[in-house]
């Protein structure tokens, strides 16, 4: 069953990562009128002392939902 090859790592000798079982109920995630309208306001992966390229910023954004 298992896909080996030279594309897929060998997990056994992965020490840089932890991996996790999957949950066993449901997980929701919800946008709220509260959230701020910039997702990068208040975010704790987004550093506002590093400088970001614009396709970075534009990758964050879209990833946290904003526009």
């Amino acid at each position: 069953m298992g896909k080996e090859g030279p594309d897929m790592p060998n997990f056994d000798s992965l020490n840089d990562r932890i991996i996790e079982d999957g949950n066993e109920q449901p997980v929701v995630s919800m946008k709220t009128s509260l959230d701020p309208k910039d997702p990068l306001e208040n975010n704790p992966y987004y550093d506002p002392n590093k400088e970001y390229t614009p396709e970075e910023l534009d990758k964050l954004r879209k990833f946290f939902g904003g526009k």
